[in-house]
């Protein structure tokens, strides 16, 4: 089961970072420096609430967090986009199975929406959600169709026609100040934790 948090009131702030498997590789003779990446690289968001008044946003803010903290289970949030306008991208979802690497086809999509460069959205494959940018701009053809040059590379296989979800959202494992997150700190000077995505 995915946790989810509050939509209401927005961070105070939310700082996003990637988590890079692989990295320059140097010969220890002085070659050409190389780099290697690996599947597996994925995203992290550091957010911090603004003050929250008792009730309702305390309480519910540092119920989801406890919930995800003693349970094991993933949270989930809006990623941010600060003034980006998503538009109407329609309703796109994996075209074909079995893609792999730096590229994602997808159907379904209005016929010339142009993709930006670095506009994030979520893969979702089996109930949990994944989260991609797009490399370069990219107009959806007439039939509805794109293939997306995307970052990172994808780590999963995902199936024909899972959901792609382009007002996106970051899922992952929690970490923080577990013992501040009461309803007291959470009134004088807000909450501060970080989600990680786990694959």
């Amino acid at each position: 089961m995915t946790i989810y948090l509050p939509e209401h009131p927005l961070p105070k702030s939310a700082a996003p970072a990637p988590i890079v498997f692989g990295g320059w590789q140097t010969p220890p003779t002085g070659g050409v420096e190389q780099w290697l990446g690996f599947m597996g690289s994925r995203m992290s968001m550091a957010i911090v609430t603004p003050n929250l008044k008792p009730e309702p946003d305390s309480r519910l803010w540092t119920a989801a967090l406890m919930d995800a903290w003693m349970t094991g289970e993933t949270i989930a949030c809006r990623f941010p986009q600060p003034g980006f306008k998503v538009g109407a991208p329609g309703a796109g979802v994996v075209d074909g199975a079995g893609q792999s690497g730096m590229t994602l086809n997808l159907r379904g999509l209005t016929p010339g929406y142009a993709f930006r460069r670095r506009q994030f959205f979520s893969v979702v494959h089996a109930g949990r959600r994944y989260l991609q940018y797009v490399r370069a701009q990219i107009v959806v053809g007439a039939d509805g169709r794109a293939a997306l040059p995307i970052g990172p590379m994808l780590r999963i296989a995902p199936a024909d026609g899972d959901v792609c979800e382009f007002i996106p959202m970051i899922e992952g494992k929690l970490s923080g100040d577990a013992a501040g997150w009461t309803m007291i700190p959470a009134r004088v000077q807000g909450l501060s934790f970080t989600i990680s995505e786990i694959a």
